[in-house]
């Protein structure tokens, strides 16, 4: 394979690396969040219609997370506070958030929206083999690599990150702690 097709590839996994974060740290917390395909495309739509109407990548970015953010939370009330099967909510919203997406987003097919702008970085940049497949990419995928090991450094190394694994793999012993 190519130096040119492992940066695309790399480059289009951002997205998915983004999400299995959060699922990560879901899991660990005790809620099962099958609605993360359904999430992704309605978070995508929202971020690719409001960069679209704003031409602002930035304010997509907010508005994509918003979306993911707040669908999560609802799978989490209704898991946690209504006690319901997490597994049917999960599956419920998947379909919801995937016709909405498709409702939604028919307006915006086949439009050029804005994009994010690949950042060279100059010494690693030029490292032979690695150098244009890691560091010659966009903001956010510097952005998933910096993620990536801060998310490892909270769930094993923190208080709350400890509290979050206890809470969500023995919650009766967590709540007999205090």
């Amino acid at each position: 394979m190519n130096p040119e097709s492992l940066a695309i590839v790399i480059s289009y996994a951002t997205p998915l690396v983004f999400a299995v974060i959060g699922e990560t740290i879901t899991e660990k917390s005790g809620v099962v969040n099958l609605s993360l395909d359904g999430s992704m495309l309605l978070s995508a739509m929202t971020g690719f219609a409001v960069s679209f109407a704003t031409g602002n990548v930035v304010f997509g970015l907010i508005a994509g997370g918003l979306v993911s953010s707040n669908i999560a939370l609802i799978v989490a009330f209704s898991s946690i506070r209504l006690r319901l099967n997490q597994i049917a909510v999960g599956i419920v919203l998947t379909l919801l958030a995937a016709k909405l997406a498709a409702f939604l987003g028919q307006d915006f097919v086949r439009k050029p929206g804005p994009s994010v702008q690949d950042l060279h970085i100059p010494v690693l940049g030029d490292i032979p083999g690695v150098g244009p497949i890691l560091f010659q990419q966009n903001l956010l995928v510097y952005s998933s690599y910096i993620l990536v090991g801060l998310s490892f450094w909270f769930i094993f190394y923190t208080r709350q990150g400890l509290n979050l694994q206890a809470v969500g793999e023995r919650p009766e012993a967590a709540y007999a702690r205090g």
